[in-house]
């Protein structure tokens, strides 16, 4: 279950990602949610750019 918040109405809540975030009660797109990265698609576009950046981020410095 992913969480999210609506910026047009307000509402909070939780719902099943399926892949778009519409607001299920105003409908707006305007939508802020938090999803685990169990609940994305193996080709969703996050998914992609998250494995990238974890593959080309350089180790750590120690000082």
């Amino acid at each position: 279950m992913a969480r999210f918040r609506c910026r047009a109405c307000g509402e909070e809540s939780t719902f099943d990602y399926i892949g778009h975030h519409a607001c299920p009660k105003c409908g707006s797109d305007n939508v802020q949610f938090a999803l685990s990265i169990e609940e994305l698609a193996d080709d969703h576009p996050l998914l992609a750019a998250l494995t990238e950046l974890a593959e080309n981020d350089p180790p750590p410095v120690d000082d």
